[in-house]
């Protein structure tokens, strides 16, 4: 259920990023990026719980930015920085001004960003509350962690596409 729910997801955020441009149908992706979530999520997940009730859409955003900021380090040095922690990414009041230590100190470009993570982790919320999962459970559990994920990857694509990445076929 949870991996049609990510597919689902997934999908539907593609097609709204290919309509706002800032996509072109495909998800950019690099394994080194991918990896790098499987190392961040744990840390991430432990932040983003405490916060989804209160902050759903705040909580969805960070997973963006942080996907957007794994995927600059990647193309700006990777060797020296695919050791970075989790901590990096935190701003001077931890997870509660993620967003603007990326966008500001990692990124310094908010343009394109901001924007687009406010609409995007809008619609994830929405497309999440649509499903009906039950509060509490562990589906509910689940659909939130397959939902950050999918922004985490929808935010690394954004930026590689920014960065001038596309997409070739072998």
């Amino acid at each position: 259920m949870t991996d049609q729910y990510k597919d689902k997801l997934m999908e539907h955020l593609l097609h709204l990023t290919t309509n706002l441009g800032l996509l072109e149908g495909t998800l950019l992706s690099s394994p080194d990026i991918d990896e790098s979530w499987l190392r961040y999520a744990p840390s991430f997940y432990g932040d983003a719980v405490k916060n989804f009730n209160s902050y759903p859409e705040y909580c969805l955003a960070c997973a963006g930015y942080l996907g957007m900021a794994v995927a600059f380090l990647w193309d700006k040095d990777w060797a020296r920085y695919a050791g970075t922690q989790y901590s990096f990414f935190l701003g001077d009041r931890g997870f509660d001004n993620m967003d603007d230590h990326i966008t500001a100190d990692i990124l310094k470009d908010n343009k394109h960003s901001v924007k687009a993570m406010e609409s995007l982790s809008t619609e994830a919320h929405h497309f999440l509350m649509k499903e009906c999962p039950e509060p509490g459970t562990a589906e509910a559990y689940r659909m939130f962690l397959a939902s950050e994920e999918v922004m985490f990857k929808i935010g690394a694509a954004i930026e590689l596409k920014r960065l001038g990445y596309r997409f070739e076929a072998a």
